[in-house]
């Protein structure tokens, strides 16, 4: 059956594994964190060798069912753990293999099939067969991002293990930084919490002095300073994109992306509809329901007339900078003054 992370949380929690998983998903950190607490509960923090079995890519179905055929040794539970098996590179007989073996897993074994290098292809034929066998005898899962919100609280679990001090804000701070990417996320707070010390707390001045911002959280920040017309941090923000040697093009398209989310965020606050909902109604992924609701802030003093002419103003910059010959650095930063002066 396919089940959610919730779902799967809750039985492992409750020790209620399946005979076979597939973990799969854009959040690959969480695929991990998955795969190391069902082998935790399935085979202990140290298993035996004769007990665990991992492998990559597609091992032979024979040699497989070799293993999970033998009793474990001083353990419930054998455990064969594969990463990134793919079907569609399989010819008939290993598949046909594979679905045999995980229609018939004894109840001293459980296969753990996990994909983080590669996204599944899963309407194709072989991937939906193989699919459609892990159901009726397990669980198949895919890991979604997370909202910003959830991204925070595991930020702030992480942090207090270490027994430091973070805000509800700088936690959700963190996320928007790291665009609820939960291995920055956790890379991140290791860095924070290894800079201070025991008791300590981690402050925005900390977080903006050493979490590294991504360019399209820099771009993002960017087009705040437009709206609020703050032209210095503007430039300041500029140069940074210019010294990260960002395409200039790659600029412009971004910006013009994160006005479209401001236009969006616009016409949703003056329907009065909440920015959760306007997040759906505009289908935004649930790792950038965030930027709804931080937008709903920013436009609250801007009018959709200037919203329009900024569009208008960076698609004209586009076609300009794509189709003509200019000095991009000075035409990028007299775009962005000709962003705050508009009307």
């Amino acid at each position: 059956m396919t089940i959610t992370e919730t779902k799967l949380a809750s039985d492992i929690k409750n020790g209620q594994l399946a005979p076979v998983y597939f973990l799969y998903g854009k959040e690959t950190f969480l695929t991990k964190t998955y795969v190391e607490r069902i082998t935790e509960k399935a085979v202990g923090k140290d298993p035996i060798d004769f007990n665990y079995l991992p492998l990559r890519d597609n091992p032979n179905p024979r040699e497989l069912a070799d293993f999970v055929d033998c009793m474990p040794v001083f353990s419930d539970k054998k455990l064969a753990v594969i990463n990134d098996l793919n079907p569609e590179a399989m010819d008939a007989k290993t598949l046909d293999g594979y679905i045999e073996l995980l229609e018939q897993i004894p109840d001293t074994a459980i296969i753990l099939i996990y994909i983080t290098g590669f996204e599944p292809q899963l309407k194709k034929s072989a991937t939906k067969k193989l699919l459609a066998a892990i159901e009726k005898n397990g669980c198949v899962c895919e890991m979604k991002p997370l909202t910003s919100m959830k991204v925070a609280q595991l930020i702030t679990k992480k942090a207090n293990k270490q027994k430091r001090i973070i805000s509800q804000q700088n936690a959700e701070y963190i996320a928007e930084l790291t665009m609820c990417d939960l291995t920055l996320a956790s890379e991140e707070t290791t860095k924070l919490c290894a800079y201070t010390n025991e008791g300590e707390e981690i402050t925005t001045e900390i977080i903006d002095k050493l979490v590294i911002k991504h360019t399209d959280t820099k771009i993002y920040f960017l087009a705040n300073a437009i709206t609020e017309k703050n032209r210095k941090k503007a430039l300041q923000i500029t140069d940074e994109l210019f010294e990260q040697r960002v395409e200039f093009p790659a600029i412009i398209a971004t910006l013009a992306g994160a006005f479209i989310d401001f236009y969006r965020a616009k016409l949703g606050k003056e329907a009065g509809v909440p920015p959760q909902q306007a997040a759906a109604d505009f289908n935004y992924k649930k790792n950038r329901e965030w930027v709804v609701a931080k937008t709903y802030t920013a436009v609250s003093k801007v009018t959709l007339s200037y919203l329009r002419n900024c569009l208008a103003i960076l698609s004209e910059a586009d076609t300009r900078l794509k189709s003509s010959a200019v000095n991009s650095k000075a035409f990028i930063e007299q775009t962005i003054v000709r962003l705050m002066v508009t009307e």
